[in-house]
């Protein structure tokens, strides 16, 4: 378990730059703004959306993945359209995605983390959104950046 990690330490460090500590997300759509955690432990998602370590660092070229709870932070997820815009601030910079897709896919499709060589932002939650109990599937939605320096 020690040597399990210690590799995760290591891999977390490769992917966060020094002094890089607060990351915001804002989707003007569902008035959603909230503090993006390190991390997708069960603890972690009841402060916030987290990063999924060992993913690109949001703002990053490479494919950012953010999970959050469909019954607090990412309850209007489902709400987003292609085209609406999702920023993200980190270290006084502002990066803009727009939604390029919206899917559910079952639990198990990893598909959904594949790196990739442009900026994208995945966000996932459990769905159907008001379903009792946990949910059968995942809703993914996918963001491109569309900053002016990146297209």
């Amino acid at each position: 378990m020690y040597v399990e990690q210690k590799k995760l330490l290591h891999e977390f460090k490769t992917h966060q730059a020094p002094g890089e500590i607060l990351t915001k997300l804002s989707i003007p759509r569902i008035a959603l703004q909230a503090v993006v955690i390190e991390g997708t432990s069960s603890r972690s998602l009841l402060s916030g959306p987290g990063h999924m370590t060992g993913s690109a660092i949001p703002g990053s070229d490479g494919n950012s993945v953010i999970a959050g709870h469909r019954d607090t932070f990412f309850r209007h997820l489902d709400r987003l359209k292609t085209g609406d815009a999702i920023y993200i601030l980190r270290s006084g910079k502002r990066f803009h995605y727009a939604v390029l897709q919206k899917k559910i896919v079952q639990p198990n499709d990893l598909s959904v983390l594949r790196a990739s060589k442009g900026s994208e932002l995945t966000l996932i939650t459990c769905y159907p959104m008001h379903f009792i109990g946990p949910a059968p599937q995942r809703l993914i939605i996918v963001a491109k950046r569309v900053d002016p320096e990146h297209t």
